[in-house]
């Protein structure tokens, strides 16, 4: 993707909300912000980022093929996916 020929807009909320997490799990991600002595925030951020970064080979191949089969670039799709959001 040509990152540079998309103007992306400033997100509404540039702190989106995590879902509820089990109990179990609320625990451990806090045990485990302590052990590395982060914020439990900054333990969600790095998780978004790690995820992303393994996965957006995949989304992007998606996000080309729906692209395709609309007629429009993937940038354009990306945009299109941006502003949605941004409309809402």
């Amino acid at each position: 993707m040509d990152w540079n020929s998309m103007e992306l807009p400033k997100p509404k909320n540039p702190r989106p909300q995590a879902g509820e997490l089990g109990l179990y799990d609320y625990w451990r991600l806090v045990v485990a912000a302590k052990l590395v002595k982060k914020s439990v925030a900054a333990m969600l951020q790095t998780a978004v980022i790690t995820y992303l970064e393994r996965n957006w080979e995949k989304h992007e191949t998606r996000l080309t093929l729906e692209a395709n089969e609309k007629g429009i670039s993937p940038e354009e799709m990306f945009l299109h996916y941006v502003n949605e959001d941004v409309d809402k």
